[in-house]
């Protein structure tokens, strides 16, 4: 059995930009390692996959994986099932049913805007091994989140991959605040395949409760100081953590793959 596989730039208007990623919707599961190979073959930062749900045309299971293993609530993932949606069914308000929670997507022609939990922070004692820059708090979620004192401390942080691969967490954000309404990040997850990641929506999980008990503010722009430019927005409203952004498709690389074989 074939089904196309589409691919996307997420968090960007520009294809020249953005996050790249994978995505297909099949009629049922394949076995994992027949998801793990497709995720591969594509060579993307992530590859997602949905399967329709029986009860309800806007909900649908959704797995991610990375080229070397299945990773949990990937947000970046999760907008690139929207926008493959938005391609195939319409607009609408879609929901992804996961082991990791499930988060919605608001889907438009202009915008897509996802909710996302906020995860509980605890404090934790980072490894001095990790970095020589100047850490003024740190904290755990999934991830180890380190804050540095400015924009230029994050910009300038130098990644040793060997030991972050050494930490319990899935991943390393390192952190800081710009005034008056920005902070900033970088993201690092060697363990799942990706050096550093280009935008990541799920570090919103972390990141935006935190900001906003330390500044009082509950919009942010959000600046992901990676190589390739890539832009988004969140708002914690009424409790609950929006992401606002744009994906663009890529329709000269979509191409037809074996599911269950």
């Amino acid at each position: 059995m074939e089904a196309p596989l589409y691919f996307f730039k997420v968090f960007t208007h520009d294809a020249q930009a953005g996050n790249p990623a994978a995505c297909a919707l099949l009629a049922k599961w394949p076995e994992t390692a027949v998801l793990q190979r497709i995720a591969y073959q594509a060579q993307q930062v992530v590859t997602a996959f949905v399967v329709p749900t029986t009860d309800n045309p806007y909900q649908f299971q959704i797995r991610w994986f990375s080229c070397q293993q299945e990773i949990n609530l990937c947000g970046h993932g999760t907008l690139a099932a929207a926008a493959l949606l938005r391609q195939l069914k319409g607009e609408g308000r879609y929901t992804f049913v996961s082991p990791y929670g499930k988060p919605q997507v608001r889907v438009s022609t202009g915008e897509l805007v996802m909710q996302l939990p906020q995860w509980h922070a605890t404090a934790v004692q980072w490894p001095a091994a990790l970095t020589c820059a100047e850490v003024v708090d740190a904290f755990q979620t999934r991830d180890l989140v380190l804050m540095l004192k400015d924009l230029q401390a994050v910009q300038q942080f130098e990644a040793d991959a060997e030991q972050i691969r050494r930490v319990p967490q899935h991943a390393l954000i390192v952190t800081a605040f710009s005034p008056p309404d920005t902070y900033v990040l970088r993201y690092f997850a060697p363990v799942i395949g990706i050096e550093e990641d280009i935008a990541t929506g799920s570090a919103q999980c972390s990141l935006a409760p935190y900001w906003a008990a330390k500044t009082g503010l509950s919009r942010f722009k959000v600046s992901q100081l990676s190589a390739t430019p890539a832009s988004f927005a969140v708002t914690l409203q009424s409790g609950q953590l929006y992401l606002t952004t744009q994906a663009v498709a890529l329709p000269h690389l979509t191409r037809m793959m074996a599911t269950m074989s």
